[in-house]
C-alpha cells in the first residue's frame, strides 16, 4: 500500500510538467514565420516610401527629371542684375562605373553666367543665396582668396557646383546626377516648350549680317512656373565685329566686351556673343 501511494503521487506531479518537445518545436517554428512576414512586409514597404539612400537606386530616367527642375532653379538664381547667362543643353555621358564590372550614365548640364571683371565672388554669393534654402548652397576661398568654389546639393544626388578663378569674368555652374545604371534609351532628353525667340535675337543676327535662321531652343521650367530659354544660333563672323556689337548694344547693359565674348542685358533679356574659330555664336536668353 505505500508503494501505491507514492506513485500515485509521483503521477500527480507529472501532470503539471512542460509540454512535449514536439509541442515547443512548433511553437518556435510558427514564431519563426511570422517574424519573417513582419520583415517582408516592412522591406517591401521601404523600397516603395523610403528616400534612396545611393544613387544607384535610381536609374538615369528618374535622375534626368530631377536634374531638369534643379536646373530651372539654378537659371533663377543666376539670373539677375550685373549678369548674363547662357543655357547649356543636356548631356548623357556613358563611361562611368558603378562597379568595376557595371556600368552607368551621368546626366550633366550646364549654365554660364557673365560677370564684370571683380565682382565673381559678389556674383557667386548672390547665386548662392538665392538657391532653394534646402540646397544648402556653400561658396569657399582658397589659395589665398585667389580660387571660388560653390557647392549646392539639390537632393537626390543632383549636384550643382563650380570652381573659378577669383577674377573669372564667367562662372560655368554644372550641375550632374551622378553615376545612374541605363538603360539611356529610357530618358526624355526634351526640354519644356518654350515661346518664340524674342526681338532681340533677330536684331543681333541682323547687326552682324546673318541669316535669321531657326535657332537652337535649351529651355528650363522656373520654379515659380513658366519657361526660361536660350536661343543659339551661329552665323559667318564679319570683318568688323567690335563695330558692329558696340552698335548693337548702344544702350545695353553691358557686362563684357572683349575679344573672347560680348554680353549685355537688354529689354530684359541675356545677349551673350562668342567668337569661336570659323563662326561667330549669338545666344539670347529670356528670363523666369
Amino acid at each position: 500500500m505505500p508503494r501505491r501511494v507514492t506513485m500515485a503521487a509521483v503521477t500527480g506531479q507529472q501532470l503539471g510538467a512542460p509540454p512535449p518537445a514536439r509541442k515547443r518545436r512548433r511553437w518556435l517554428v510558427g514564431l519563426v514565420f511570422g517574424w519573417m512576414a513582419v520583415v517582408v512586409v516592412l522591406g517591401t514597404w521601404s523600397v516603395w516610401h523610403s528616400p534612396p539612400t545611393v544613387p544607384e537606386q535610381r536609374d538615369i530616367a528618374q535622375a534626368v527629371p530631377e536634374l531638369q527642375r534643379a536646373a530651372g532653379a539654378a537659371y533663377a538664381a543666376a539670373d539677375g542684375t550685373g549678369r548674363v547667362v547662357d543655357l547649356g543643353q543636356l548631356e548623357l555621358i556613358g563611361d562611368c562605373r558603378i562597379t568595376p564590372v557595371r556600368h552607368g550614365y551621368v546626366a550633366a548640364r550646364d549654365l554660364t553666367v557673365y560677370v564684370r571683371e571683380g565682382d565673381a565672388r559678389a556674383m557667386l554669393d548672390a547665386i548662392a543665396g538665392a538657391l532653394p534654402e534646402a540646397y544648402h548652397a556653400e561658396v569657399s576661398e582658397s589659395r589665398g582668396g585667389t580660387r571660388l568654389t560653390m557647392h549646392a546639393d539639390a537632393g537626390n544626388f543632383i549636384g550643382i557646383d563650380t570652381t573659378l578663378d577669383a577674377t573669372a569674368k564667367a562662372i560655368t555652374l554644372r550641375l550632374t546626377s551622378g553615376c545612374r545604371p541605363g538603360p539611356a534609351s529610357a530618358v526624355d532628353k526634351r526640354d519644356p516648350a518654350a515661346a518664340a525667340a524674342p526681338a532681340e535675337l533677330r536684331a543681333v543676327l541682323a547687326a552682324l549680317g546673318g541669316a535669321d535662321a531657326p535657332p537652337q531652343v535649351r529651355a528650363v521650367a522656373c520654379p515659380d512656373g513658366g519657361v526660361a530659354a536660350s536661343y543659339a544660333v551661329a552665323v559667318a563672323p564679319p570683318a568688323d565685329l567690335a563695330s558692329r556689337m558696340r552698335a548693337v548694344s548702344a544702350g545695353a547693359a553691358v557686362v563684357r566686351s572683349d575679344d573672347a565674348a560680348w554680353a549685355y542685358r537688354k529689354n530684359g533679356v541675356s545677349v551673350v556673343v562668342v567668337p569661336d574659330g570659323k563662326q561667330v555664336r549669338v545666344s539670347v536668353g529670356t528670363a523666369c
